[in-house]
């Protein structure tokens, strides 16, 4: 399956690692997933680490996409990544999220159609980040893609990062994907955000490629900050949850600080939880 095919199975609300061994295929994802969200009216932000943003903007323009008119209208940004992502002088997660959010919300006043974002983070090991504040941001930002009002693409080079960085980086992310990708590609896992009960709605599959993401965003809909509300968990399109997953939605069951309802689960997930938690989730929604 080319780099091409795999791209265009993306859309707004996905959060995706690509890990890659080649800066070329890196810089051509991208610049598809770009091109892609150009075309559909998205405002498009590219945080550049490998590649010097003249080089990226020459790629793009190769590959036919009109960059001095989405410059010029401002639809399209691409800036050095060490400069937006540690535009304080240190890295911070909450602050470099809040900046995300700020891009959502000034794409949304621009009426556009959405947002996407590449962030090369190859500036994370030259600028001596720990695992822990990175797998924390990965894992935190996952929450501004549940409203599916923006897309992200996040490029890990595998020979910069060592595998204490890569795999918990990786599993931070709902879906990893690279150039060998199979035909049946799709993002391994999505979560949408309901307003009419509060909740998510969750489709796909989770394991311990994404669990470090799973636990994030259920964490965001059932944490202290959701005042008090009920919140219901809609599984009925989770096609397979491990035991990890399952201890997962346990232990929000078990922690919220209100209560917290699945619906649709699945026999094996039902029989997962009352393995897990010794308690029965009722019966399917």
């Amino acid at each position: 399956m080319t780099a091409s095919a795999v791209v265009d199975q993306l859309h707004l609300g996905d959060h995706v690692c690509w890990v890659d061994d080649d800066e070329t295929g890196s810089l051509h994802a991208a610049g598809r997933f770009v091109a892609s969200g150009l075309r559909l009216g998205h405002k498009v932000v590219w945080f550049t680490d490998g590649v010097s943003p003249a080089a990226v903007r020459a790629h793009l323009d190769g590959a036919g996409v009109p960059t001095e008119a989405a410059l010029a209208g401002g639809q399209l940004r691409i800036a050095p990544a060490v400069e937006s992502y540690i535009a304080g002088g240190r890295f911070t997660p909450d602050e470099m999220i809040g900046n995300l959010t700020t891009e959502i919300l000034r794409a949304r006043r621009e009426d556009r159609a959405g947002v996407r974002v590449v962030g090369d983070m190859g500036w994370a090991i030259r600028q001596g980040i720990s695992v822990a504040d990175l797998v924390r941001y990965e894992a935190e930002v996952n929450r501004l893609f549940l409203d599916g009002e923006a897309a992200a693409m996040c490029l890990y080079d595998r020979r910069l990062f060592p595998a204490e960085y890569l795999l918990p980086a990786t599993a931070a992310h709902p879906a990893t994907v690279g150039r060998n990708a199979g035909r049946a590609w799709a993002p391994m896992l999505r979560a949408y955000r309901t307003r009419e009960p509060h909740g998510l709605r969750l489709v796909g599959e989770v394991d311990q490629s994404n669990r470090g993401a799973f636990a994030a965003v259920l964490q965001h809909v059932t944490g202290p900050g959701t005042n008090q509300r009920t919140a219901v968990l809609d599984v009925s399109e989770l096609r397979f949850a491990d035991v990890g997953a399952a201890s997962a939605l346990a232990r929000v069951r078990r922690n919220a600080p209100s209560q917290v309802r699945l619906v649709g689960c699945r026999p094996a997930l039902t029989r997962l939880l009352n393995l897990v938690d010794g308690a029965d989730p009722g019966p399917p929604a």
